[in-house]
């Protein structure tokens, strides 16, 4: 009997192995009729999309495997011929809310993001976004954005250009991507993914791999189009700006020349500063507020158009630029309203201190020697001590009084600001110094700005502003400015 079932099984041998070989290359197709085995062919697609700029491996964990990704690009350094203000745009998608998208381009004009001093200091409207130290840029709308200096010239646009814009997009099949990998420290909890998701703020490996990704991109294009300039240094942690997660932008060095005990002209007392954190080349930001927590019981308080804040930033290149025309949007800079041949220059990446100095306001036409006379600066260490008194502002009320010097309770932030101009790191770059006073109104009311008042503010300003060029640790310092011109006084009372 072993012998005839041996013979048996010898003789069925070859139909089981044939319909074990069917069944697999059946469990194939329909596996691959389902949807799934394209991973090879996706991750070679991404090893090559977007002209191969994009960074493989930390882009690889995103690959899925149930559909072929589905690519869309243009630009010029795909098709050199073709008419785009693109250099690229690129989007690549592997469905479930898998994906990236970057693009690309060679300005010539504005930067299309907000870089105002207050959206360096609290970025998205105050609720806060990432920054990546080192990086000029932030997490905005389009995702990570950056700017990026070409120094031999970027092709593509009819015009010449030095400036690259770059944005990167990073999805990862959730509403706020997930935490705790790529580099990051993991300490993000389920409400702070919740509240990213409510106000479209991702979380923080989205945001680290968003920048990453737009570096990788920019340095590819800066490669090809043989810029002249070194790589950008690729982030290996991005910081959360929004004060709730401990205020990062407390206390840095670079705005501890806000001091109430030895800035001459603000109220004296303890002060709270406050500086942007992109640790940029091309653009800073600094601000200070009279601390009346700290300061209650110790310091009274203070009187009457007594200054207790400031800001002062600086912008370079198209950067400076960019600022400069959209606070002129809002008639916020010198001489605003004259003729069009009368503004300061809009260069965006020369090197020419003078450049537009025939048109500058006459404001300030004597100062372009050294910021930070010690005349200034005494000139306003009388201020804290007379500043602000009501009895000198009704006296001064009338006929020494315009009426842009009047302030109404619903004004937003009343403040007195001071431009300048200098050469920073070989590149024209703006600054912007103000001063806020005190002031104490009720619903309705109107204050006046009395001529001494009004005075002690312009000599704060520009105290404000010799202190910011001058300080050791200050941004100007580390970008070793030259050649400053102060380009004249703004009210931005109403």
């Amino acid at each position: 009997m072993r012998g005839l079932w041996g013979r048996v099984w010898q003789r069925r041998t070859p139909l089981v192995v044939l319909m074990a070989v069917v069944g697999i290359a059946g469990a194939v197709l329909v596996t691959r009729d389902s949807g799934g085995g394209h991973l090879a062919a996706n991750r070679a697609q991404l090893r090559k999309a977007c002209d191969g700029t994009l960074p493989y491996g930390d882009l690889e964990r995103l690959v899925r495997d149930e559909r072929p990704g589905e690519l869309g690009e243009h630009g010029t350094m795909l098709a050199p011929g073709q008419e785009s203000r693109s250099l690229l745009d690129c989007s690549l998608s592997w469905g479930d809310g898998y994906g990236v998208t970057v693009h690309a381009e060679a300005l010539v004009s504005d930067v299309p993001e907000a870089v105002e001093a207050r959206d360096l200091l609290e970025p998205a409207g105050g609720r806060g976004t990432f920054v990546a130290p080192g990086t000029t840029g932030q997490y905005g709308k389009r995702g990570a954005w950056l700017v990026a200096d070409c120094l031999g010239g970027l092709g593509g646009r009819v015009r010449p250009t030095t400036d690259l814009y770059v944005t990167a997009r990073v999805t990862d099949g959730t509403d706020g991507g997930a935490g705790g990998s790529d580099g990051t420290d993991g300490t993000g909890s389920a409400d702070e993914a919740d509240a990213a998701a409510g106000n479209g703020k991702p979380d923080r490996a989205t945001a680290l791999l968003g920048f990453r990704t737009a570096v990788h991109v920019a340095n590819a294009l800066t490669k090809a189009q043989h810029c002249g300039s070194g790589p950008l240094t690729t982030p290996t942690a991005v910081v959360d700006t929004d004060e709730t997660h401990g205020a990062p932008g407390q206390g840095l060095r670079k705005c501890e020349w806000i001091d109430g005990s030895s800035l001459p002209g603000v109220a004296s007392g303890s002060w709270t500063t406050l500086g942007d954190l992109q640790e940029s080349t091309g653009l800073s930001a600094c601000a200070g507020e009279w601390d009346a927590e700290k300061n209650a019981g110790e310091r009274p308080r203070p009187k009457q158009w007594q200054v207790t804040e400031v800001e002062a930033a600086s912008w370079s290149g198209i950067l400076g630029r960019s600022a400069y025309d959209s606070y002129e949007r809002e008639g916020h800079v010198p001489g605003w309203g004259a003729e069009d041949d009368k503004r300061p220059s809009e260069a965006g990446s020369g090197t020419d201190p003078e450049a537009g100095s025939e048109t500058d306001p006459e404001a300030g036409s004597e100062t372009d020697s050294e910021a930070g006379s010690e005349t200034d600066s005494e000139a306003g260490s009388e201020t804290d001590s007379e500043a602000g008194s009501e009895t000198d502002s009704e006296t001064d009320a009338g006929a020494d009084t315009r009426q842009d010097d009047r302030v109404s309770s619903y004004a937003g932030r009343p403040q007195l600001a001071l431009w300048a101009r200098s050469v920073c790191g070989g590149r024209t770059t703006y600054h912007r110094v103000a001063v806020l006073p005190e002031i104490r109104l009720e619903d309705g009311e109107t204050a006046v700005i009395g001529a001494k008042d009004r005075a002690r503010l312009s000599t704060a300003a520009r105290t404000v502003l010799d202190r910011y060029l001058d300080a050791d640790d200050g941004w100007p310092a580390s970008a070793k400015c030259r050649g400053t011109k102060v380009l004249g006084e703004v009210e931005q009372w109403h």
